[in-house]
């Protein structure tokens, strides 16, 4: 089935939702549970509510689109804290809603519900962090957007509050890298330009930073130190970092993981862009997935709020309706849950070399890394010209928009279609197909025919023959 329509149980969706972020406001607006926010309500404080960043506090390590998020809470009535978890939460229900919406246009409402229990799963730490925000931003820009320009716009303004949503142009289509880049770095480079100085603090302070304990780099050391290794950890740049023997070697280890990471995935789109790997709509969602596990697992830096990146990426993969990284998803899932019990309920402990809790990082870690395996062979796995997709040869529906239907004042028309129900159709018409159009939104938009964000199919542009539809 190519798309499909799932809404059922939408009230009981949003019946968890309300519980579950109820919880985690009375959680973390009572007293000693507001975790960072009370380091964000410092640097309002003393820095931005002045217009100033505060550059000389080595915790700083966010580019500059960070302060405009940091700020705005403390121009709003009431407490700082309250206001910021409000702001994370009022993040987290729009995330929910173009999820929802997704499943509304066709998709799953598997993505809706993922993403609803899955929060819960990593903790408060979800609403006491700012990774809400460019969680938000990501899941609009594969959730809400088929336009090339607009997707590359979230991500860069994404980039400028936290680097990773750059991952997001994995997922353009070939033949729209260039807008969907130029508009990126547009909004990206008018941010840096804008905080030039700020900038360049905080690519030193990135720099400056070691191999954090949570980290898959720091994972043999964390063993180890079971083991007999005699290094220590140490608090710098706001995060437990290990120092020791041979810990340079995991540092350099990590810079080249990255340079690989960064080389596999553009090698990728290199492919695709000349043809030698088949380019697939789900894509647009799976592929910024695989991207941000990769660059996850070859990160010296693995703090816990990194799992909602990954977690509202793989929501919007199951949102779609048709993707390749269900058992990607699972496994995130997991790996949210075993990272709460890392921080905050494990956290003393781990400092102080627990055997058990050493055991639950390194379990978290080795998930981390086949699912990044996992996600990178599943895409890859159907990207030679020669796979043959199983949804095409069965049974499904496929929601297309066809010029001049009717219903109830909206011109989408749902076509089903089986090729074993319409071989006699096809061969009858087979010397029609070559008028399949398989390439872009703008091929298709030219004749008349909608494509929406998780858009699969295309007609021929006349005829209007159901048993002709394929996927794009």
């Amino acid at each position: 089935m190519l798309t499909w329509r799932r809404t059922n149980g939408a009230p009981a969706l949003w019946a968890v939702w309300l519980a579950t972020r109820t919880v985690f406001y009375l959680l973390v607006t009572a007293p000693g549970g507001d975790g960072d926010v009370g380091i964000y309500q410092r640097w309002y404080a003393c820095c931005l509510s002045h217009g100033r960043f505060p550059l000389a506090d080595p915790m700083w390590q966010y580019p500059p689109g960070a302060a405009l998020v940091l700020w705005l809470p403390g121009r709003l009535p009431g407490s700082y804290v309250h206001d910021f978890v409000f702001l994370a939460i009022g993040c987290d229900l729009a995330i929910t809603l173009m999820l929802w919406r997704a499943a509304r246009r066709g998709g799953s409402l598997a993505g809706a519900w993922y993403w609803v229990c899955g929060v819960p799963l990593l903790g408060a730490v979800s609403v006491v962090r700012f990774d809400m925000v460019t969680v938000a931003l990501s899941v609009a820009a594969v959730c809400l957007t088929g336009r090339s320009v607009v997707r590359g716009a979230l991500a860069g303004a994404g980039a400028a509050v936290k680097i990773w949503p750059v991952t997001l142009l994995t997922g353009i289509a070939p033949g729209h890298w260039r807008r969907s880049l130029a508009a990126a770095a547009a909004v990206f480079a008018a941010v840096c330009a804008l905080f030039a100085g700020e900038t360049v603090s905080f690519l030193a302070h990135q720099n400056a930073r070691g191999v954090e304990i949570e980290s898959v780099a720091a994972t043999p050391f964390m063993i180890g130190r079971q083991a007999g290794w005699h290094g220590t950890v140490v608090f710098r740049f706001g995060a437990y970092q290990l120092s020791g023997a041979h810990v340079a070697l995991a540092q350099d280890a990590s810079g080249l993981g990255l340079i690989l990471a960064t080389a596999a995935v553009l090698g990728w789109q290199l492919l695709i862009a000349s043809g030698r790997a088949r380019w697939r709509p789900e894509f647009a969602a799976d592929a910024p997935l695989a991207a941000t596990l990769l660059f996850l697992v070859a990160s010296p830096v693995l703090s816990p709020q990194y799992l909602l990146w990954v977690t509202g990426l793989a929501a919007a993969c199951l949102a779609t309706g048709r993707t390749t990284q269900r058992p990607v998803a699972l496994a995130v899932l997991a790996a949210a849950g075993l990272t709460q019990l890392i921080f905050p309920v494990g956290w003393a402990r781990l400092l102080h070399g627990s055997d058990l809790v050493t055991g639950v990082l390194a379990a978290r870690n080795i998930l981390l890394v086949l699912a990044a395996a996992l996600s990178c062979w599943r895409i890859t796995s159907v990207t030679s010209p020669s796979h043959e997709d199983p949804n095409e040869s069965s049974s499904g529906t496929a929601a297309i928009s066809v010029p001049g239907s009717s219903s109830n004042s909206s011109s989408r028309a749902v076509v089903g279609f089986s090729r074993t129900q319409n071989a006699h159709s096809s061969a009858r018409l087979g010397a029609l197909r070559p008028a399949v159009w398989r390439r872009d939104y703008h091929a298709n938009a030219r004749h008349g025919y909608e494509v929406a964000s998780f858009g699969e199919v295309a007609m021929r542009p006349r005829g209007g023959l159901a048993c002709d539809a394929e996927p794009l």
